[in-house]
């Protein structure tokens, strides 16, 4: 019976040593989060007072302001900001990009049923105060793609953030919105690079 006993301990003490070494091993090699995309989502659990994920969601207006915000101050690579439910040219002086570092690599995208002729004038005027080299593409009135508001980014480390708006149509200081990044991150930015290449004139 003793020897019994001792074969069954001696049988579970190993399953146990074998289980603990493969469970070691598989968090020890698991691949961790990394890259600029990353590091800026983590920043943004204390700003959002959240804990740690792979997306984020808004809760207000006002988290929205201060998560683009926090892009702008610290992305480091190509930007795209769309403006398809409100005119940019209302931003004035006040528009965030005036953040940003890197004039040549941002560019907003609106519509022609959005901006009209005198608005683009005025958001161009502004945007190369703000952020020179910075660049407005202009949809035509008609052309079908997907209105969405939002940042998308691309970073040197090939890494990609988005931060998109949910509007509240009766109340925009009730505005939601999603942060996240890499993959559909990616999918967002390449669609709307697609739009500039083919409407940037």
């Amino acid at each position: 019976m003793d020897d019994l006993i001792k074969v069954l301990l001696g049988g579970v003490i190993g399953a146990l040593i074998t289980a603990s070494t493969n469970l070691f091993i598989h968090f020890r090699t698991k691949k961790k989060p990394s890259g600029h995309a990353y590091e800026l989502l983590k920043k943004m659990e204390k700003l959002l007072e959240t804990t740690e994920a792979d997306y984020y969601f808004t809760q207000s207006a006002d988290d929205n302001y201060n998560v683009c915000n926090h892009i702008y101050i610290h992305a480091d690579a190509t930007i795209i900001a769309t403006a398809f439910n409100e005119d940019p040219s209302t931003y004035g002086k006040r528009d965030l990009i005036r953040s940003y570092r890197y004039g040549s690599l941002f560019f907003r995208i609106t519509s022609e049923d959005v901006c009209n002729v005198a608005a683009q004038t005025e958001t161009r005027t502004n945007m190369a105060e703000l952020l020179p080299g910075s660049r407005l593409v202009v949809i035509p009135t008609g052309k079908p793609f997907t209105r969405i508001d939002g940042i998308f980014c691309k970073f040197k480390d090939n890494t990609y953030l988005c931060a998109m708006a949910f509007r509240d149509p009766n109340n925009i200081s009730k505005n939601r919105g999603v942060v996240f990044r890499n993959g559909i991150a990616k999918g967002f930015y390449e669609y709307y690079q697609k739009l500039i290449d083919e409407y940037q004139k």
